[in-house]
């Protein structure tokens, strides 16, 4: 069961798992081609000074990994991954993220948009309505290209968005989902507010926050081993617009799953409006999965999906609206 966990999060992290008992190493030797080590010591530590004498990186655990379903799995899933990255000195998410994004400037055209329902009214370039953070890791910018692109012209939304992707990387990502999206996308910088129609694409190094209704840039990188933090930028999203909604695309390990934890946890009566993409329209499921496991995801749906989803939600308030000052 411990090699079956830890097995199921190196592999989220996007990592080839090779699998060996004690016996089986006795057998074969330490020389293996392999990146690095992940090595569970609890009950056999008979190998231990074999693997401090090894060139590889070596990870040595002395506790047990929680089961899924623990309170304390997406910590510890966490803290594994800012450890691999420690030990192996490059940000496996990053890289795989980078290599994906030029794939997707060359897709064709996309699909029609979906129509406006008429009872919403076009408000575009006014403070923003509807305010919701997106979070998305490997997969992530095919997934949310798609959801853009399917988005109404007019709808009296706004998003945030946080990509696991490396800094330089950014201002790349905001030009290509621009393309056929209906929706302005660009990176937040200090001072900008947020509007309807606009997607505001925060920077991988630094931590955003928004005061007064006003982006501040932090001088300080992001907390924990992702860059940005989808687990922060929710966080710091609610703070300053209780009624956001969230939603979590393709992506590798578990980041978000944390702050929705604590999100349900703060806001028991309240209906926290909280989606993800479908396992099976995902490039990776771990970080939609995650999401789900918290128990704060109420609707999942491809990417296109969610979209028709979102524009349904926003016609029902804006119903709700109309009868109210009737």
């Amino acid at each position: 069961m411990q090699q079956h966990r830890l097995r199921s999060a190196m592999e989220g992290f996007g990592c080839e798992v090779v699998c060996f008992s004690p016996e089986s190493l006795r057998d074969k030797g330490l020389d293996q081609e392999v990146a690095a080590w992940l090595v569970d010591l609890r009950e056999d530590d008979s190998l231990l000074d074999a693997f401090l004498e090894i060139e590889q990186p070596v990870l040595l655990g002395f506790e047990a990994a929680p089961s899924k379903r623990h309170r304390d799995y997406a910590k510890w899933e966490k803290h594994l991954y800012s450890k691999l990255k420690q030990l192996l000195g490059t940000d496996l998410v990053h890289e795989k993220n980078a290599a994906s994004l030029g794939l997707i400037d060359k897709l064709g055209v996309a699909l029609p948009s979906l129509a406006l329902p008429s009872n919403i009214r076009v408000n575009g370039g006014a403070k923003a309505k509807y305010v919701w953070t997106l979070g998305s890791s490997l997969g992530g910018p095919e997934a949310v290209k798609e959801f853009l692109d399917a988005l109404p012209q007019g709808l009296p939304a706004a998003f945030i968005y946080g990509q696991h992707i490396d800094a330089h990387s950014v201002p790349v990502l905001a030009r290509v989902l621009a393309r056929h999206a209906h929706f302005k996308l660009a990176v937040a910088s200090a001072g900008m507010r947020l509007h309807n129609g606009e997607v505001l694409i925060v920077p991988a190094d630094k931590e955003v926050e928004i005061i007064d209704g006003r982006v501040e840039i932090c001088r300080h990188a992001w907390p924990g081993p992702y860059g940005p933090s989808v687990d922060q930028l929710i966080l710091n999203v609610q703070r300053a617009y209780p009624n956001s909604g969230v939603i979590i695309f393709s992506g590798m390990g578990n980041d978000g799953a944390l702050a929705l934890q604590t999100l349900l946890k703060n806001n028991q009566e309240q209906a926290l409006q909280v989606w993800a993409q479908s396992a099976a329209s995902c490039a990776s499921a771990s970080m939609p999965d995650a999401s789900r496991e918290s128990g704060a995801v109420s609707y999942s749906g491809s990417p296109r999906e969610l979209a028709q989803h979102l524009v349904s939600y926003i016609q029902q308030q804006e119903n709700n609206v109309q009868h109210a000052q009737a």
